[in-house]
């Protein structure tokens, strides 16, 4: 298993099927509403807006669309050529979205925002609270006084973060909405360790021949650090931010174990550097 938190990022085939896969946050997913929640957010806060972990354009694009402006971060360039593609195809949208390739543990822009985002649980590659210190800080010194950052992760359920749990399901199928392709993905191995609280997947990705037999085979890793609440918490407020609301879903409801953790703090207290 490989030992970059981010390796399914950077693997061609696991990049080409990550909106069927990932993106796809319809109904019963604990990523339902999510896009309509940011562009509330944008709505309420402001725009120019940072989107941390912008991948292939999937927020990016509609913030764009109902006319904010978007900076979209990432670290993967071929997350970044994916999207790339998206804008290339929706000229009247060039003015208003630009790409960055860089780290959210450390960045400069040179710029401002009322508003940042970190949609999908991109914040759960972040490895150890150190290096999420370290971006959330670094986030803090791109915000205007008073701005305003939206951070999406799970609440762990704990008997399935520890070695010997349930496991998630193994084998997740779906066709490709362009191309019709049946595309299969597979966790052959899962990995838990409590003290660092991490979860490290190694996944197969199949496309699949009308006789279900395979057409085409990768295989890619991810690690995810788990956060409980009262950890993030103080976390943000570590790092200059004052916790205003937290939910557990895109339509509102109060804080619930297991479910998402969906964070909204503000700016607060005296400018911070990115060290």
């Amino acid at each position: 298993m490989s030992t970059d938190p981010n390796a399914y990022y950077f693997d061609a085939y696991a990049v080409e099927s990550y909106d069927t896969f990932v993106s796809a946050a319809g109904a019963g997913s604990p990523l339902e509403g999510d896009v309509a929640f940011y562009l509330d957010c944008a709505r309420r806060f402001g725009s120019p807006v940072l989107e941390l972990g912008t991948g292939t354009g999937r927020v990016l694009l509609p913030l764009a669309e109902a006319g904010y402006e978007v900076w979209g971060l990432d670290l993967s360039p071929a997350m970044l050529a994916v999207a790339g593609r998206k804008l290339a195809a929706r000229p009247e949208l060039a003015g208003r979205a630009r790409l960055i390739e860089a780290d959210m543990t450390g960045f400069e822009l040179g710029h401002r925002f009322p508003l940042a985002l970190i949609p999908a649980r991109a914040f759960q590659h972040v490895l150890d609270p150190y290096r999420q210190q370290a971006a959330l800080t670094c986030i803090r010194k791109h915000l205007e006084p008073g701005g305003h950052l939206v951070l999406d992760l799970f609440d762990p359920r704990l008997d399935t973060v520890v070695e010997g749990g349930p496991k998630p399901v193994p084998v997740r199928e779906r066709h490709d909405p362009d191309s019709g392709k049946l595309l299969r993905r597979t966790v052959i191995e899962r990995r838990c360790d409590p003290m660092r609280q991490t979860i490290e997947e190694s996944l197969r990705f199949d496309e699949v021949g009308p006789d279900g037999g395979v057409i085409r085979r990768g295989e890619s890793s991810w690690v995810l650090r788990w956060t409980l609440r009262q950890e993030m918490r103080w976390l943000l407020e570590l790092s200059g931010f004052e916790p205003v609301a937290e939910y557990s879903d895109f339509r509102g409801s109060p804080p619930a174990y297991a479910r998402e953790q969906l964070w909204v703090a503000r700016v607060a207290g005296a400018e911070r550097s990115c060290g």
